[in-house]
């Protein structure tokens, strides 16, 4: 399975048979969302310009944008609404990822319970509305996943005020260079450790 960033909350997940398209950015951030076929589209709230985010309206992929349990290709995906923000976890060759859209505060126990097997989790750190790095960190040694990806933090080209990516990296100690991408398989997942992966933007 691979995971690109397009910025914000976006990412795409692929495996060998399904293209997952998670939270396109809306125009009015200053980034453009990507064109690309997905079979499953996915929104952390639901949002009245879809139609924008399809690449090609006559072959209009799954949409979820709202709580519940759904199996399509293989993949499972549990929603769970959090306010007006949804948490998704999905899971895809067996590796469970999570993303937790525009979440603002710690999760409750019962959340806790729900994500705390997650191999992967994307995270939200970069404050304005959605947790700022010291949340976000403690959150994920809460969670305990084997990789933490951040996101919704400030890049070039986005009109949304948000903090930069190096007050996390402060936060987290975090060592290892960005890559374009992260390609894992299951047997690759470690659980006996925390590591944080920056994506570069595509």
């Amino acid at each position: 399975m691979t995971i690109s960033w397009y910025g914000e909350a976006c990412f795409l997940l692929e495996n060998s048979g399904v293209r997952i398209l998670i939270e396109p950015p809306q125009k009015e951030s200053g980034i453009n969302p990507p064109r690309l076929k997905s079979d499953i589209l996915m929104f952390s709230r639901p949002r009245a310009d879809i139609a924008s985010a399809l690449s090609q309206p006559s072959e209009a992929p799954f949409i979820i944008d709202s709580p519940g349990e759904y199996e399509v290709g293989g993949i499972r995906v549990l929603g769970v609404a959090d306010g007006e923000n949804n948490l998704y976890n999905i899971e895809v060759d067996g590796v469970k990822i999570s993303h937790l859209g525009f979440l603002k505060n710690d999760l409750d126990d019962e959340k806790v319970a729900i994500f705390d097997d997650s191999d992967i989790i994307l995270i939200p750190v970069g404050n304005n509305e959605v947790l700022d790095a010291e949340a976000a960190m403690k959150l994920i040694n809460k969670l305990e996943p084997s990789i933490a990806i951040p996101m919704l933090y400030a890049v070039k080209g986005l009109k949304t005020k948000r903090a930069t990516l190096a007050a996390f990296l402060k936060e987290s100690e975090a060592k290892e260079p960005p890559q374009s991408k992260l390609t894992i398989k299951k047997r690759d997942i470690n659980e006996e450790e925390i590591k944080i992966v920056i994506l570069e933007k595509v």
